[in-house]
């Protein structure tokens, strides 16, 4: 069911999430978590923008959050390689977690990389669109927001890319 609509907001997020050291005590995450929260989502598609955007480490922070901040039960529904025969069936399931009482978090691939993201994302209260900088176009973001409804995004969240590894030299 929809719920009330807020301006959509933006934030920009390490990639590396997981790894700061006390999450908990991030002002700037509890700002980001405040920001989504006031939607009061039942469940929520964490929907990249454009190719090769892990979602999965953010949904699962999501949770976390909503968890700590409710102390309601939160799942992540990892469906970023879901196939057409299968999408029937984890829609099913989602209804059934939410009619429980769960919160859903959603990991979903882009649009251009698994057409199942659209449908699915359709399916929950809200959507939070990842965005890479530098990667992402705006057309990405626009096509994006058009295959999941405008009316379902709640904002956009700017993910730095990956830091690339330095390969070792090997001296001749």
């Amino acid at each position: 069911m929809k719920s009330d609509k807020v301006a959509s907001t933006s934030l920009a997020v390490r990639h590396e999430v997981q790894a700061a050291k006390n999450v908990w005590d991030d002002v700037r995450l509890q700002k980001f978590w405040l920001a989504i929260d006031r939607h009061r989502w039942q469940s929520l598609s964490v929907i990249a923008a454009s190719a090769a955007v892990d979602t999965y480490a953010l949904a699962e922070l999501l949770a976390q959050l909503a968890w700590r901040y409710h102390g309601q039960p939160s799942n992540v529904f990892d469906l970023r390689d879901l196939s057409m025969r299968l999408v029937d069936y984890e829609l099913r399931e989602m209804r059934a977690q939410i009619a429980s009482g769960t919160r859903l978090v959603v990991a979903l691939r882009s649009i251009f990389e698994n057409p199942t993201a659209a449908p699915v994302a359709k399916q929950t209260d809200a959507a939070l669109i990842c965005i890479v900088l530098g990667k992402t176009t705006l057309k990405d973001v626009r096509e994006t927001t058009a295959a999941v409804g405008r009316d379902a995004v709640i904002g956009s969240v700017v993910l730095r890319p990956p830091r690339r590894k330095r390969s070792a030299r090997t001296s001749p």
